[in-house]
């Protein structure tokens, strides 16, 4: 075991399905970041066979890119259970240390971790709002798992096949891994307030607003939306712009538009395959709703990402 999993994970195994010692090849990729404080992990392996891992996570923030694989991580004590697979970013907060599991299947497996040990949370000033994470629960794991959008999926997939190397290419790589931190952070922070039984009906707006951030070629209507939300569809609206201070067809246009844009600019994608990947069926509608949500042609964006 490498000294960098040594400040993650204490008593860490890799066993084979049939519950045989592996040997750990894949730790050599391994390297430690001082800025912002994280042992950052590129992986773009080929595993030979359905592997499982054990190990005691120690306090801290671990953060997943995984852009192809399938898999699954959980605490052996608890419910927390985390299923991943192609394009997603997911994590855990850990407070305490923690007996934790996981297992993939035999198969290519691109994805990137990024672990920050609670003394980086410190150093960082994000002691605080750590602990505040687990304000409304007991246990010592807080868990997340959502779609990746494109930016974070081009963050991950520049990790794994570099620009730049040496100094230049580990403080780009800093950079990176303090976006991911950010970005995990607010996804934690509100599957925290998910977890408030205080307010159900605000946890049922939730879970429709994460239906459509997870599937956004898919034709929401309100009427789903409402019956999703255990609640009629005047009911849905009124209560969905209280909350988030837009209609829920407002939130899904916009939302679709900024996911357009950032394919256009992070993964030079045409304008036909950014207006598919968010559900528009005709490029001219698409064109005519990007136009006026931000003042420029779709394939103005474009152009910029091929400069």
């Amino acid at each position: 075991m490498t000294s960098l999993y040594n400040l993650i994970v204490d008593d860490y195994r890799i066993l084979d399905s049939e519950n045989r010692p592996v040997e750990d090849t894949f730790s050599q990729s391994m390297i430690w970041l001082d800025n912002p404080g994280c042992v950052l992990q590129p992986g773009n392996f080929q595993l030979p066979g359905d592997l499982r891992t054990h190990g005691i996570m120690k306090p801290g923030l671990y953060m997943t890119i995984v852009l192809e694989g399938t898999g699954e991580s959980c605490t052996n004590d608890g419910p927390e259970r985390v299923r991943y697979s192609e394009n997603q970013l997911l994590g855990m907060a850990i407070r305490e240390p923690t007996p934790c599991s996981g297992e993939a299947p035999r198969g290519p497996i691109r994805a990137v971790g990024i672990a920050f040990p609670r003394t980086s949370i410190t150093a960082l000033g994000l002691e605080q709002e750590f602990v505040d994470l687990f304000k409304t629960t007991e246990r010592p794991v807080l868990v997340f798992s959502v779609q990746a959008p494109p930016r974070i999926q081009a963050i991950a997939a520049e990790i794994l096949s570099p620009t730049f190397d040496g100094t230049a290419g580990k403080l780009l790589m800093s950079a990176q891994a303090t976006e991911v931190l950010a970005r995990g952070m607010h996804a934690l922070r509100r599957n925290a307030e998910l977890g408030t039984p205080v307010d159900n009906k605000r946890a049922r707006l939730q879970v429709a607003k994460d239906m459509m951030d997870a599937d956004l070629r898919y034709p929401w209507s309100i009427s789903e939306l409402a019956h999703r939300a255990g609640t009629s569809r005047r009911s849905f609206n009124l209560r969905f712009r209280a909350a988030y201070g837009v209609s829920a067809i407002d939130y899904l246009r916009a939302r679709r538009l900024e996911i357009a844009r950032e394919a256009l600019v992070y993964q030079n994608m045409t304008v036909t395959e950014a207006a598919d990947l968010v559900g528009y069926t005709n490029p001219a509608n698409f064109a005519t709703a990007f136009r006026k949500h931000f003042g420029s042609v779709p394939s103005h964006y474009r152009s910029q990402s091929l400069s």
